[in-house]
């Protein structure tokens, strides 16, 4: 009997040193962390501390264009792969990504969605919100933001910048989404959780994206999505404002916001885009026009107060524009758009590979064959401080690396640029994004010398 207690445990020792060993064999020829080979468990550390961004740009460093990161996670860091990888018609599929639950059920979002088809017919039903003629449309929302914050600016001997910009571009996504802001910039605060849940969303992600199959039996097991939860102060915002625009008898030109959009795209696609899907997509627009929006507004306010150069050059194509410009005055300005693209290349939002499945029959990337089901991806830091591509100097901040007159140089910087992804995923939102950024940088910049 005793032996049979010693006998168990190293037979489960033996298993699990043979799983440990047949992961680490399947993407040997892959150079990275032996244990981030055999488990994913070490990638599962590096996201929780926020160190996998700094790991993986470490590893290629010392390995070159690919490396290993997880049992089937592959890192590329070479910006010809980006079209192969992220083409529309590459069958490549997205992965490990998680959705939000409300009421037991999953809430479909462009983020959210992995089917490929059904990604595909959502983005279609939408598509037309998000023109650039579409993102004009919203201009007056954000010029009413931009006035609550140069106002409470001025009420300020001293402010935290970075706050007051997230409490921005929260209240300028509730205009444009639903027609009223959250209420950030007035109280000077997260007003209901809704930055928090943003953030816990995404952490949510980070923590798990390298072990989906333990969120979902954490997290979407049967008793815990029976569960009832009360829906987040956004989502509950959300389903009041779309309630109400329901019962409305108005015509639907009164109303210029994404939700009268979303809700007259859902007539044209209701299968596709139902009740829940507008709640998605209005959770998914605030997410991403508030706080990934706000960092890189954020990063770029930083590098002009850090270097006084870029900014006096900025101030100069400034120069006779009102204090809150038309976005026709300021969307064609070459050092603005340069300070911007040089942020985002710096300053990426994504902390981890841009991941995709590789699909049946497998296929080689630079040089190397991966079969099927293995995730491959571009970190965007790594391929934005890629030297061949932005020079020795790839990792300082240099907006004049935009304005050079090598134009294919200029096609190689754009090409390896992912600041709001690639291909099927690229961010719908851009539009609006870009127009709020160069909008609020431009108010600030006119309005206060340094």
């Amino acid at each position: 009997m005793p032996s049979a207690y010693l006998v168990i445990p190293i037979v489960l020792l033996l298993l699990t040193c043979a799983r440990l060993l047949t992961n680490w064999f399947h993407l040997s020829k892959a150079p990275g962390p032996v244990v981030a080979g055999a488990t994913d468990l070490w990638r599962a550390y590096q996201q929780y501390n926020g160190q996998l961004r700094g790991k993986i740009s470490d590893l290629h460093g010392r390995h070159g264009p690919i490396v290993r990161y997880g049992v089937r996670s592959i890192s590329i860091n070479d910006p010809e792969v980006i079209k192969l990888v992220y083409g529309s018609r590459a069958g490549f599929t997205t992965a490990r990504l998680s959705s939000c639950i409300q009421n037991g059920k999953e809430v479909p979002s462009l983020v959210s969605t992995r089917d490929e088809t059904r990604h595909a017919a959502l983005r279609r039903s939408v598509a037309n919100a998000f023109t650039q003629t579409a993102a004009l449309g919203h201009e007056s929302a954000v010029d009413a933001t931009i006035g609550e914050l140069l106002a409470k600016i001025g009420e300020k001997k001293t402010f935290d910048l970075s706050s007051m910009i997230l409490w921005y571009t929260m209240d300028a996504a509730g205009r444009f989404s639903f027609g009223e802001p959250l209420g950030c910039l007035a109280a000077e605060d997260d007003v209901g959780g809704s930055i928090q849940l943003i953030r816990d969303r995404f952490n949510h992600w980070g923590w798990w994206s390298s072990i989906p199959g333990l969120e979902r039996l954490v997290f979407r097991n049967p008793i815990a999505m029976r569960q009832k939860r009360a829906p987040s102060s956004m989502a509950a915002a959300a389903i009041s404002k779309l309630t109400a625009r329901s019962l409305e008898s108005k015509q639907d030109n009164e109303h210029v916001d994404l939700l009268q959009k979303f809700l007259d795209a859902s007539k044209d696609h209701p299968t596709i885009l139902d009740t829940s899907g507008v709640v998605g997509m209005l959770m998914s627009t605030i997410s991403g026009a508030g706080d990934t929006t706000a960092t890189t507004i954020t990063a770029t306010l930083f590098q002009l107060l850090q270097n006084p150069d870029h900014l006096k050059k900025l101030e100069t194509e400034l120069t006779g524009l009102p204090e809150i410009p038309a976005f026709s005055d300021v969307s064609k300005l070459p050092y603005l758009d340069a300070l911007i693209k040089e942020s985002m290349r710096i300053f990426p939002s994504s902390t981890w590979p841009i991941e995709r499945l590789v699909p049946v029959g497998g296929v080689t990337i630079a040089g190397m064959f991966f079969p099927e089901g293995t995730s491959v991806g571009c970190l965007p830091s790594a391929i934005h401080q890629n030297k061949m591509i932005y020079g020795e100097d790839a990792h300082i901040f240099r907006p004049d690396r935009w304005l050079i007159p090598d134009r294919e140089q200029l096609r190689s910087m754009e090409a390896a640029h992912m600041d709001f992804s690639r291909g099927r995923r690229v961010c719908l939102g851009q539009n609006i994004a870009v127009m709020q950024m160069k909008k609020v940088i431009t108010a600030l910049v006119v309005k206060y010398k340094y």
